[in-house]
């Protein structure tokens, strides 16, 4: 499961260093690297909405471990006033979105693997 939402977070990153299409793709790049990377996860056991809720939550805690990290840096080296409720409000909203927008990216990933291939239409 680690490896998946390394390669999930490796999908959020990218998606934030190309200039001018960070603007489309850092808002899905979450939904994305879920999609990518519950593929890459190992676990086997357990219903789909359960490995999605894991991975969603590994990789929400990681996000949110590195923005906390993040501004506690800057909450000791830099006088933010009234900002500062505003930055770690963003911490929290940031990483709660990216747990659940990876959570649902990783469910349709495996709710579309599960399906059974769709027939070819007849045109009779």
């Amino acid at each position: 499961m680690i490896k998946g939402v390394l390669i999930a977070l490796g999908i959020m990153v990218v998606s934030l260093l190309i200039p001018l299409v960070h603007f489309v793709a850092a808002p899905a790049s979450p939904f994305i690297g879920g999609y990518i990377g519950i593929s890459s996860a190992a676990s086997h056991r357990g219903s789909p909405a359960l490995k999605a809720l894991i991975f969603g939550g590994l990789l929400g805690s990681i996000v949110l471990a590195g923005l906390a990290v993040a501004g506690a840096v800057l909450t000791v080296f830099v006088d933010l006033g009234r900002f500062l409720w505003v930055m770690w409000g963003a911490v929290a909203v940031i990483g709660l979105y990216t747990a659940s927008m990876s959570g649902l990216g990783a469910m349709f990933s495996q709710l579309r693997a599960a399906q059974p291939p769709a027939e070819a239409a007849s045109d009779d």
